[in-house]
């Protein structure tokens, strides 16, 4: 091997690294990763040709300069390819991050005015002279502390440098892994490559930490050439996050707003609520002051806030749900409203055509008319009709709240439910009022379920917070020639001493 060999060895990595330059800028010169590929092939540039200019000038001198003036460039590339590591997997590296790649440049800058004035001091080597010049340089070669001091810091940096590619890598998708993966052999050449140079006691011919840095930027290029496929993926993630009609908050672990997209933001200046609110949970106190009505929770732990927006009340969901890491560990939550007016309006809709009562699953005042005039005829007589009101709504719905008082209603509704008949149905017919209508069924046997409504309120308000009653009026229909409707008035009346009663006995 000649000093022209090794010369020409170098040459065709200059051409491969030219090569690789033209085909990031034109190609992908759009994407900030290759802006960062570009400038560590342009360091990679410069390092391969002061070594074919050390292998090619005749003047030894002028040969152990540039010798020394490499370490300029062996300095600089491990902050470069940290910041492409970090630039791969970041869309825009934030005014902290650069701050914190400029402190890093210390070392190498040092570094750099040590390797210009390498002929008059021994910081970088203590010893370095040519045991032969031609026809293959081969040089004698003791390193100096500043040498050593450079070159454990260059290795601190390409370790921090895969280890953010390995972290980083762990945290993606399987479907943008492909690319990251050849991210991850480049610096692992690049790394591996300099610490055989430094561990090894290789003919110093040829410079394996240039070779392993040259072939790592075709495999980081190769990686950022693949990754359109995986950057629409993301830019789709960004674009359904940005476009969804839904108002997404993104919550780290202490609950604190870190992102809000599109609709979440003009949502909140809807409310009046500024957009750059931190706090999830002050968000859902300011919510709270909006609310129309007490916040009811479902059975899945969601909850509807009933929020006045331009003068009309619109009804929301809030459902949380957690952001789990690759080790099963929950990392913070997703919390999105959804706009559920018009489908509960579409449900109300269907439930009243269909004679449901929303709230209580019971007949609705629709249904009721319809039973009435069905019923009335001799096949369902005796007919009674159990008219009831239930006691003290007002108050629950004040001191506890709305969702206690539909609470309160299905309660009731459940036990009205339990104690009809087989041909019999419960209505509700009002906010707080029901009416039982049971066709062939006894004055008697209507007296009884009266009993047992009574007795089965009387065990749940014994477990409640609050009583449960409620005030009822029973009539019965025995014959064709009593009028229905002077039977429910009579039911009606007998409902309402009912309930006056109630009220004397809470006053006693």
């Amino acid at each position: 091997m000649t000093n022209l060999t090794v010369a020409g060895i170098y040459i065709v990595l200059i051409v491969v690294t030219i090569l690789t330059v033209l085909f990031a800028y034109v190609k992908d010169r759009n994407k900030p990763v290759a802006r960062h590929l570009i400038r560590l092939s342009l360091i990679s540039f410069c390092w391969q040709i002061t070594m074919v200019m050390y292998y090619l000038v005749g003047d030894e001198k002028l040969a152990l300069w540039l010798y020394d003036l490499k370490l300029i460039f062996v300095a600089y590339a491990p902050v470069q390819l940290l910041v492409l590591s970090v630039g791969f997997y970041k869309t825009k590296i934030s005014r902290k991050i650069k701050l914190v790649f400029g402190l890093l440049c210390i070392i190498p800058a040092v570094t750099t005015v040590l390797a210009v004035t390498a002929p008059y001091h021994d910081l970088l080597r203590t010893e370095l002279f040519f045991e032969q010049f031609s026809p293959l340089r081969i040089t004698h070669n003791v390193r100096g502390i500043w040498f050593w001091i450079h070159a454990l810091y260059s290795y601190v940096i390409m370790i921090s440098s895969i280890t953010v590619v390995l972290y980083q890598h762990s945290k993606l998708p399987a479907g943008f892994r492909a690319p990251s993966m050849l991210v991850i052999i480049g610096s692992a050449i690049a790394l591996a490559s300099s610490l055989f140079v430094i561990l090894t006691p290789y003919s110093n011919t040829i410079d394996f930490t240039l070779v392993g840095l040259s072939a790592a930027l075709v495999f980081i290029y190769a990686g950022i050439n693949i990754s359109d496929a995986s950057s629409l993926i993301m830019l789709a993630f960004d674009n359904i996050f940005s476009y969804i009609k839904d108002s997404i908050f993104i919550l780290d672990d202490k609950h604190t707003i870190i992102e809000i997209n599109t609709t979440g933001r003009n949502w909140l200046q809807k409310l009046n609520i500024d957009e750059n609110i931190k706090s999830f949970n002050y968000l859902l106190v300011k919510l709270a002051s909006n609310n129309k009505e007490a916040a009811r929770v479902n059975d899945a732990g969601e909850r509807d806030f009933y929020l006045m927006i331009d003068q009309q009340i619109f009804i929301y969901n809030l459902n949380e749900r957690p952001i789990i890491d690759q080790s099963g560990k929950q990392i913070g939550t997703f919390a999105v409203f959804v706009d559920i007016t018009r489908y509960l309006l579409i449900i109300q809709h269907l439930e009243e055509s269909a004679g449901i009562d929303p709230l209580t699953a019971l007949g609705n005042r629709r249904s009721y008319e319809q039973a009435i005039t069905n019923m009335d005829a001799p096949p369902s007589y005796p007919l009674s009709v159990i008219l009831g009101d239930v006691n003290g709504l007002k108050y629950v719905n004040d001191s506890k709240g709305h969702g206690a008082g539909d609470a309160l209603l299905r309660q009731v509704a459940q036990v009205l439910s339990d104690v009809c008949l087989e041909d019999g149905r419960a209505y509700r017919i009002g906010g707080d009022e029901f009416v039982l209508l049971m066709p062939r069924t006894s004055q008697e046997a209507a007296e009884d379920i009266v009993t047992r409504i009574r007795d089965a309120l009387a065990d749940i308000s014994d477990n409640s917070p609050y009583s449960v009653s409620i005030a009822l009026g029973r009539t019965t229909k025995v014959s064709e020639e009593q009028s229905l409707g002077d039977c429910i008035s009579e039911a009606d009346s007998l409902m309402y001493l009912d309930k006056q009663n109630d009220r004397r006995a809470r006053h006693d």
